[in-house]
C-alpha cells in the first residue's frame, strides 16, 4: 500500500468529529451569528457601522496567522505557548534593524531567520531531549519576551528611514465598491492573510506531505513503522508556527511602524483557544484551518462586544479562560470516548 493510501485513513479519523446532523464548523458558523445577533440588537449602530467591521477584520489579520501556527503544532501533537512572546521579539528585531537603514528586504530576512531559528529551537528540543513542548516553548517565551525587552528597554522601536513602498503597503486598502459618499475597502494585509489561509487549508488536506502531520500526531509509533521521518516532520511543523508568526509581525510592523516588546500579551491564549474551538486536539493528529477561523472570529466577536458594551477587560480575558477550559474539556471527553 502505497504511504498516501496508509495515511488517509489516518486523516479521515483525525479531522473533527461530527455533532450528530451538524458538523463543528456548522456549530460554529452559528455560534458567530448569534452572537452576532445578540451584539447587533444591543449596540445596533456602533456595531452594524463598515468602520466596526473593518476593525474587526484588521485585528484579525494578526491573530489568525498566529492561531492557524498554533493548528499546525497541535495536528503534531505539540504546543507553542512561545508565538506572543515571538511575534514581540521579532517586530523588535525587524524595526531595530530598519532603524539602523537596513534595507527593507534583509531587515525582514532577518527577521524571518530568527523565527526559524526559534522554531527549530523549540522542534529540536522536543524531538531530541523528549522535554514536554509546555516546558521548551514556556522557556523560550521567557527567552524571547526577555529577550525584546533587553534590546529596547521595554520602550517602542519606531523608525522613519523605510521605503515608501513598505509603509504604504502596511496602511493599503483595496476598494471593494464605492458610493457617492464613501469608498468601502478592506486593508491588503487582510486580504493576503484570507489568501494565505485558505491556500494553506487547501495544501493541509490535499499535499502529502503536510498531511504526514496528522498520522504523526495521532499515531507517532505507527508513522515510525511506516518510515516517515517524524522527527524532522515535527521541527517542521514548529518553523512552519513560527513563518506564520513572523508574517503577523511584519503585517504588525508595516501597519504601525513601531516595534515593541509587549506586543503579543496573551497571543497564545487566545491562539490556543480558537484552535481548539475550531477542531484541533490537545491529544495531537486533528485540526481545521475553517474551523480555526471561524474560533478566532468568535473571540474577535466577543472582544468587539466588551468594546461597545464598555465592558472591563479582565472579563474579557476571563471569557477567553472559559472558553478555552470548555474547548478543552470537550476535547478531552472526545478523546476518552475515541479510547473507548
Amino acid at each position: 500500500m502505497s504511504l498516501q493510501g496508509r495515511i488517509t485513513p489516518i486523516v479521515t479519523q483525525a479531522l473533527p468529529v461530527r455533532i450528530p446532523g451538524i458538523s463543528r464548523e456548522a456549530g460554529l458558523v452559528i455560534l458567530n451569528l448569534v452572537i452576532f445577533a445578540a451584539i447587533a440588537i444591543g449596540k445596533p449602530q456602533a456595531f452594524l457601522s463598515w468602520v466596526n467591521f473593518k476593525a474587526i477584520l484588521s485585528l484579525m489579520t494578526y491573530d489568525l496567522l498566529l492561531a492557524l501556527g498554533m493548528t499546525v503544532v497541535l495536528i503534531i501533537r505539540g504546543l507553542d505557548l512561545s508565538i506572543g512572546a515571538s511575534f514581540a521579539l521579532l517586530t523588535v528585531v525587524m524595526a531595530l534593524a530598519l532603524q539602523a537603514s537596513v534595507p527593507a528586504p534583509a531587515a525582514l530576512l532577518m527577521g524571518l531567520a530568527v523565527a526559524v531559528g526559534i522554531g527549530s529551537l523549540n522542534g529540536y528540543l522536543a524531538v531530541k531531549f523528549g522535554i514536554l513542548p509546555f516546558l521548551v516553548t514556556l522557556a523560550t517565551m521567557t527567552l524571547a519576551r526577555g529577550t525584546a525587552t533587553v534590546m529596547t528597554s521595554g520602550q517602542y522601536v519606531s523608525f522613519t528611514g523605510a521605503p515608501a513602498w513598505f509603509v504604504q503597503f502596511g496602511r493599503l486598502e483595496v476598494p471593494l465598491w464605492r458610493t457617492s459618499e464613501r469608498v468601502y475597502g478592506l486593508p491588503l494585509a487582510l486580504l493576503i492573510v484570507i489568501f494565505v489561509t485558505f491556500g494553506f487549508a487547501f495544501l493541509l488536506r490535499r499535499w502529502v506531505p503536510l498531511r504526514q502531520f496528522f498520522f504523526v500526531g495521532e499515531n507517532r509509533e505507527a508513522a515510525l513503522l511506516s518510515g516517515l521521518r517524524v522527527n524532522l516532520i515535527t521541527i517542521s511543523g514548529y518553523v512552519i508556527c513560527a513563518a506564520f508568526v513572523w508574517l503577523a509581525a511584519v503585517f504588525m510592523i508595516a501597519n504601525a511602524r513601531i516595534g515593541y516588546a509587549n506586543y503579543g500579551v496573551g497571543a497564545e491564549m487566545r491562539a490556543l483557544a480558537a484552535a481548539v474551538v475550531g477542531g484541533a486536539s490537545m491529544s495531537g493528529g486533528a485540526g481545521s484551518i475553517l474551523g480555526t477561523t471561524l474560533g478566532v472570529l468568535m473571540i474577535a466577536l466577543i472582544g468587539n462586544g466588551f468594546v461597545l458594551f464598555n465592558g472591563d477587560p479582565s472579563w474579557q480575558q476571563a471569557a477567553i479562560g472559559i472558553i478555552l477550559i470548555v474547548a478543552v474539556g470537550v476535547d478531552a471527553l472526545r478523546s476518552y470516548r475515541g479510547r473507548g
